[in-house]
């Protein structure tokens, strides 16, 4: 076509070859270990992408000797990017390899796994440490009930690296709080490998903690003085093990009992709700009965108090609610209102009783104890009526009421029914419609309960809707719950489809009908018109 074409295909230079292939070596040499350090991770975190590695599942053993690798150039090399990119490989492959492989390992390289796991179990007693996600560490710490069980000599060890990390409160993002990793350790392995040591600890923590954080002061005040305006949390455990050490040694050797823990209830809030995390579900020790009575009477009395703003911080409360509800719905049915008494005493119209009946019902959808629940409910029915007789004005009363009529949790849009709501409950509701009929949460929980997960109560709900509404004439006035209307046109005219005829033939139902038509008229219901005038 008369054109040009120039093909570039240049020849480099023989040296500049080799250094651009060395560099290329160089650069790649770091992320050698990719594959082995995703296969640890992901195994760690029980991530099934773990089982497309299946060089080291069929072959652990390989992984076992990449580590090795790892371990003498993390010693040896003063490179940076192959440290940033292969640091965190031994802690996490070692933990996997003790707690999914252990059988098959030599005795020397199940000692070589051990040490690695200790060293970075401990890495925050180090200087050097830098707290961030999926370093190793939690790994390593998972797996310590584990080498308790197998080596029981290194028990100081292990159980020392436990207590110290309960102390450590520094943030891992917005994954966790540090010590999370040796809380969850505890109370999912250690409790069923030995309840001694278990509980050893949890005693260490309720007693040591209060003198771990004056200790925190006292060293910032003294490092104040010296015009050094931080420290590091390696300074502080190093200087808490020197002056602590026959009391961590107690707690080592299992020599502390319940009678050492004074006013257990005035401790901070951090404390008691670590504690609280502690304790196993379904437990049936008297000690750990205690302790929680205890812990839930401390948080009462904090949560409920007057003082709103100097109540505790969400993720404090919200761990706790969590524990409470998972904790009382997991009891025996005699223990369940021992447990509750400090919030059924104290009860207020605070928000905290608000979220506390969302996170009942939250945990009881992922337990379905129906009778425990039905148990709970019962036990504060007393304390709704009487907060909710003058009317949900006042303060979260009404955000009180629709958390304990349901209307504040986030149901499926589909959902029409729910496990823990079976025809029993109809007595329940019906109580509540004529005990407390004057809120608008009321009317509004009640027509939002009807057209979703209590949908089978219907023709009843209807009546009580229509008795409402008759008994309460501030609710003809009274500012109303967003979407009550929608709430109340959707139940009418689902109820009328249904029963047309019926509502025609009599008169008891024609008469409860157009009452709850002529409140939506009253509201300038469109739908609410058009269904009085189809059926007068």
């Amino acid at each position: 076509d008369e054109q040009v074409l120039i093909n570039f295909n240049p020849e480099i230079d023989p040296e500049l070859k080799e250094y651009s292939e060395e560099s290329l070596k160089k650069s790649s040499e770091p992320m050698k270990y990719t594959s082995l350090k995703l296969w640890g991770s992901y195994k760690a975190r029980h991530d099934e992408q773990y089982k497309q590695f299946t060089q080291y599942e069929n072959n652990p053993r390989l992984a076992l000797e990449e580590v090795k690798e790892i371990s003498r150039t993390l010693k040896n090399t003063k490179d940076e990017n192959y440290h940033l990119f292969n640091h965190t490989i031994p802690g996490n492959v070692c933990s996997v390899l003790v707690r999914n492989h252990f059988k098959i390992l030599s005795q020397e390289e199940r000692t070589f796994c051990k040490d690695i796991i200790l060293e970075n179990a401990s890495s925050s007693f180090r200087v050097d440490y830098r707290y961030q996600l999926w370093d190793g560490v939690e790994s390593a710490i998972s797996v310590l009930p584990i080498l308790l069980k197998e080596y029981p000599e290194e028990k100081e060890c292990i159980k020392k690296i436990l207590l110290i990390t309960l102390f450590d409160t520094h943030p891992i993002g917005m994954y966790a709080i540090f010590s999370d990793y040796s809380t969850k350790t505890i109370l999912h392995d250690l409790w069923k490998i030995s309840f001694e040591d278990a509980q050893s600890i949890l005693f260490g923590l309720l007693l040591l903690k209060p003198k771990y954080e004056s200790l925190r002061v006292k060293l910032r005040k003294e490092n104040y003085e010296k015009s050094i305006y931080e420290y590091h949390e390696y300074e502080l455990i190093e200087r808490f093990t020197i002056e602590y050490k026959a009391e961590i040694q107690n707690v080592i050797n299992n020599n502390l009992s319940l009678d050492d823990l004074k006013d257990i209830e005035q401790l901070e809030l951090y404390t008691l709700n670590t504690a609280f995390q502690l304790l196993p579900l379904e437990t049936t020790n008297e000690e750990h009965k205690k302790i929680a009575q205890s812990i839930i009477s401390g948080f009462a009395k904090e949560l409920l108090a007057k003082k709103r703003e100097e109540r505790a911080n969400y993720l404090v409360r919200h761990s706790f609610l969590e524990k409470l509800t998972l904790f009382v719905l997991s009891s025996s049915e005699q223990d369940i209102p021992i447990y509750l008494k400090p919030f059924i005493d104290g009860f207020s119209n605070s928000e905290i009783i608000a979220d506390l009946f969302q996170e009942f019902i939250i945990v009881e959808d992922r337990l379905d104890t129906y009778n425990k629940f039905w148990l709970v409910w019962n036990l504060f029915y007393e304390k709704v009526i009487e907060f909710g007789k003058d009317g949900d004005e006042y303060w979260y009363t009404d955000k009180i009421i629709k958390s304990y009529l349901f209307a504040q949790t986030r149901w499926e849009e589909t959902a029409t029914e729910w496990h823990s709501l079976k025809d029993s409950e109809r007595r329940f509701f019906k109580k509540i419609t004529e005990g407390i009929g004057n809120c608008p949460s009321v009317l509004y929980s009640t027509s939002k309960l009807l057209n979703g997960i209590g949908s089978k109560f219907l023709n009843e709900g209807i009546l009580w809707i229509s008795e409402m509404l008759n008994m309460n004439k501030n609710l003809w006035s009274d500012k109303l719950e967003v979407n009550t209307t929608y709430y109340l046109e959707n139940i009418v005219k689902k109820y009328i489809y249904k029963n047309r005829e019926e509502i025609r033939k009599t008169k008891k139902l024609k008469a409860a009908v157009l009452v709850i038509l002529n409140f939506l008229v009253e509201k300038g219901s469109v739908v609410g018109y058009m269904l009085r005038e189809n059926i007068v």
